[in-house]
């Protein structure tokens, strides 16, 4: 894959897109898949169960967090370091609130319904081709001309100051 230009997440991720987030806590690496409700510039936000352990260690900023993507539909792979914060802010809910969330709670209005904002400091992205097809194609050109390149492309994710 060649080193590309730096390109912003909202470059690299369309719509609703699953991450996982691990944290740790002292000495315990934990991880989840968490749907992202929206990404603004450096920032991806998510609805999240405030009282689960590792939702209230984060909350107290006594976790280490670190987010994945990878969106095998469009044949994107992120990894970020950064910051997560955990608030209870209403307005942030109702603005973020959507059917999905619904699954996952009693209502917009659930005490245990928050918002966890994930602010990355830095990141890598890989992107191929998408699809079956594209990825084939891509496969035989790396074959055919020996280039790296034609896998498709590798780069810093841009952060809000870079």
């Amino acid at each position: 894959m060649s080193n590309d230009t730096s390109k912003t997440l909202d470059e690299l991720l369309e719509g609703r897109t699953i991450a996982m987030l691990m944290t740790m806590i002292g000495d315990e690496h934990s991880s989840r898949p968490l749907t992202c409700v929206d990404v603004d510039g450096s920032r991806m936000s998510f609805l999240v169960d405030a009282s689960t352990d590792w939702a209230i260690a984060v909350a107290r900023g006594s976790a280490v967090a670190h987010l994945t993507v990878a969106d095998e539909r469009d044949n994107v792979y992120v990894a970020l370091n950064g910051a997560a914060t955990i608030i209870a802010d209403r307005g942030e809910i109702d603005r973020l609130w959507n059917p999905d969330a619904g699954a996952f709670f009693s209502g917009k209005d659930d005490p245990n319904v928050a918002v966890l904002h994930f602010d990355a400091t830095e990141g890598e992205y890989w992107d191929g081709p998408s699809g079956m097809i594209g990825a084939a194609i891509s496969t035989i050109k790396v074959a055919v001309t020996g280039s790296a390149e034609a896998a498709g492309a590798r780069g810093d994710v841009a952060v809000d100051g870079t």
